[in-house]
């Protein structure tokens, strides 16, 4: 096989037909390049993990089968490493594609703009049409505590986690923001390893604000694209209020993960007004 240009990885856990979905629309794309699908499986299941396999027909996909469940970071580096196109696609196992140019317009977009680090399209929520708001303000424990309880209901609570979720946005504008949910976004393969992948000290959450952190403080823009758009499930893992914090060990998870993000962004300022900044000095 010609080297592929991109390699889109879809890290799976117990979403099989849905990741069977996910591979026929991005095998009907119509691209003037090469690409490769890398689908790893962290289920850990033995029917989840025979559905993907028959996935291997296709000869520009491979089919990664974890003995156990290593975790989101980890999951999404190892299908990488298994990878080698120059742009590499996150997208998770529920994204639709309803329209075949999308991937060769991700492409086109990136090659036109060579200062962009991470760029995501507008996502749908097939269910009811919505807009995902997959764009957010960089993380603030104290707003992702106050939204998962009563607290958020106070008028200066609600405005500033109105403001952090990024309820403000208008999400028809191609426009640079402070980080993207790693739910279906591009990279470079170069900056890919230039900031070691995901930071695996993250288990599951917040390696996707602490990527696009990253790709601001060394110079690089994250982009929002809604000339793009796909279409998912609108079903968030993390999703869920204080009650469910207690009942469900993926939302405490959340917690640890949102924890270390804090500790280590904690004395650092905003990257991407830095970058602003240093380019108006530079003018």
């Amino acid at each position: 096989m010609t080297k592929p240009k991109a390699s889109i990885i879809i890290l799976d856990y117990l979403k099989s037909r849905r990741v069977c979905e996910n591979v026929v629309g991005i095998l009907a794309q119509k691209t003037d390049f090469p690409f490769e699908i890398i689908v790893v499986d962290n289920s850990a299941n033995p029917l989840n993990a025979k559905k993907l396999k028959t996935l291997r027909k296709h000869p520009n996909v491979k089919v990664i089968i974890n003995e156990e469940n290593i975790g989101y970071t980890k999951g999404n580096n190892r299908g990488v490493k298994k990878s080698k196109g120059e742009y590499i696609l996150i997208v998770n196992p529920d994204i639709l594609w309803k329209d075949e140019k999308i991937l060769q317009k991700l492409i086109h977009y990136m090659e036109k703009h060579p200062d962009i680090g991470v760029l995501g399209p507008k996502q749908i929520n097939d269910g009811d049409g919505s807009i995902a708001m997959t764009v957010r303000r960089f993380p603030k424990l104290t707003l992702q505590i106050a939204r998962r309880t009563s607290l958020r209901r106070l008028p200066i609570l609600r405005s500033l986690v109105a403001h952090d979720e990024c309820r403000d946005l208008n999400y028809n504008l191609i426009q640079p923001v402070d980080w993207l949910q790693s739910s279906f976004w591009i990279t470079r393969r170069s900056l890919w390893h230039k900031l070691g992948g995901l930071n695996q000290n993250y288990l599951i959450f917040m390696s996707d604000p602490d990527y696009c952190w990253k790709c601001w403080e060394i110079g690089y823009k994250v982009i929002y694209y809604p000339d793009v758009q796909v279409h998912a499930d609108g079903i968030r893992a993390s999703a869920g209020g204080i009650k469910e914090f207690f009942k469900t060990w993926i939302l405490r998870q959340h917690f640890k993960d949102a924890v270390k993000y804090r500790m280590t962004h904690f004395f650092k300022g905003n990257p991407r007004k830095g970058y602003y900044r240093d380019e108006s000095e530079r003018k």
